[in-house]
This record gives C-alpha cells, sequence and structure tokens, in this order.
C-alpha cells in the first residue's frame, strides 16, 4: 500500500490560496518574436483556448459541454491537474456531438432505444464511413500537407544546387504550394485509434498529467463542426 502523502500542490487548496496560480503554472515558457523566452500568462492562455468555437449549427447542450472543457483548460491555471480533466471533457464532447448527429439519422443503432449505448470508436466509425468528418476539414492535415511541400521544395532546391554548383540560393517560401499527393496522409485514420484510446484512459482512472492538451481541442472542434457543417450552410447569414 501507497502511504506516501499527498504533494500540497496537489492537495485542496484553502480559502487564501485558491485563487492562486498552481506553482506549475510558471514551468510553460514561449520564445517571443524578439528572440527573449518568458512564462506563458493567464491571458495568454485565454486567448489559445478561446479561439476554438463550436458551429451554431451544433445542438446548445454540445455547445454548453465544450465551453466547459474550456473554462476547466482556463482554470488549470490554478489548479494544475486540470490539465487532463479538460481534454477528457473535450473528448467527452466529441462523443456527445457525434451521438446527437447519428441518433436522429441510424435511431436502431445510436437512438434511445438502440440495443447498446455505443461507443466513442463506433459513433467515429460510422461518421467517418457516412462522409461526415472527413481529412479535408481538418486543420492537422492542412499543417502536415503544408510541411510535405515545404519538404519537397526544399529537396527540388538542393538538388537545383547540385546540377548548378552552386553553395547556397535564395528562393520564396511563399511560393510553395500543397499538391495533391501531400495530402495522402489519413489523418482520420490515426484518430480512430488515439482519441478513444485517450477518452478510455481517462474514463477508467488515469494518473497521467500533461499541459499539452490544446491539441485535442483543436481536432474535437473541426470534427464536430464537420458533423453539423450542412446544418451550418441551411442557417444562412446570422442576423
Amino acid at each position: 500500500m501507497d502511504r506516501e502523502s499527498v504533494s500540497s500542490v496537489d492537495t485542496l487548496r484553502d480559502a487564501k490560496s485558491a485563487l492562486e496560480p498552481d506553482a506549475r503554472a510558471h514551468m510553460t515558457s514561449a520564445i517571443r518574436a524578439d528572440g527573449t523566452v518568458s512564462m506563458l500568462t493567464l491571458q495568454e492562455r485565454h486567448a489559445a483556448v478561446s479561439g476554438f468555437e463550436l458551429t451554431l449549427a451544433a445542438p446548445l447542450k454540445v455547445r454548453i459541454h465544450f465551453e466547459t472543457a474550456k473554462n476547466l483548460y482556463l482554470y488549470a491555471w490554478f489548479v494544475y491537474r486540470f490539465y487532463p480533466v479538460a481534454e477528457q471533457q473535450a473528448l467527452a464532447t466529441l462523443e456527445f456531438a457525434l451521438r446527437e448527429r447519428l441518433a436522429p439519422l441510424f435511431p436502431d443503432q445510436f437512438g434511445p432505444s438502440a440495443k447498446r449505448h455505443p461507443s466513442l470508436s463506433t459513433l467515429y466509425a460510422k461518421a467517418r464511413k457516412e462522409k461526415l468528418i472527413t481529412n479535408a476539414g481538418l486543420r492537422a492535415n492542412e499543417r502536415l500537407a503544408r510541411k510535405r511541400a515545404d519538404y519537397r521544395a526544399s529537396m527540388e532546391h538542393i538538388r537545383e544546387m547540385e546540377a548548378r554548383g552552386l553553395s547556397e540560393m535564395r528562393f520564396d517560401d511563399s511560393a510553395i504550394e500543397s499538391l495533391p499527393e501531400d495530402y495522402a496522409h489519413d489523418s482520420l485514420k490515426i484518430f480512430a485509434e488515439t482519441l478513444p484510446f485517450f477518452r478510455n484512459t481517462y474514463a477508467h482512472g488515469s494518473s497521467m498529467l500533461h499541459a499539452t492538451v490544446l491539441g485535442t481541442f483543436e481536432i474535437v472542434t473541426d470534427l464536430v463542426n464537420q458533423l453539423y457543417l450542412a446544418d451550418a450552410s441551411a442557417m444562412g447569414p446570422s442576423a
């Protein structure tokens, strides 16, 4: 039996320290435009997470669920162990959104009278099969395509330099364009394995602790917004 005392940074706060930053909040730094390094501020964390917005076409209860995840992320400034809780809430939002989207389309499988409560893996696989979610709607896929395009362009310039006997050469990065083959990476396939894994790990209890959860927020945002993309188009411009 583990009789070690819980660290003071993880125990219940008293009223005086409740609104003080967690000691670990100052461990994350950023390289500034001028090359200096400084700690990320609460305002910067707020700006980072506030950019993840779900379409108004998504059900209100799903959007509220996601806003809770964002608040958990923000308040991890005060309680560092809120980071995995925030990520768990974000993943639960994805499962919630998938179920709400698929239930009316396939009531026998995903509706209230379904024989089994569908898992995130099952819901995700169905949405993918029905093309309610695609790689084209993922920012992560776009970034990877850009990296591949940059690498291809670099190799082309190296070959040109060798052919011309040059030791250096200037070229314009902005002229690089992603080609169809740069999008061959299947992010959805990878997410089909990783997202349910993390969701289940958290759901069954875990000591996993890391602050780099905004990638999950981006993925959830992109997937949920795709699910309700058709509905959003039908809504027309906001009044």
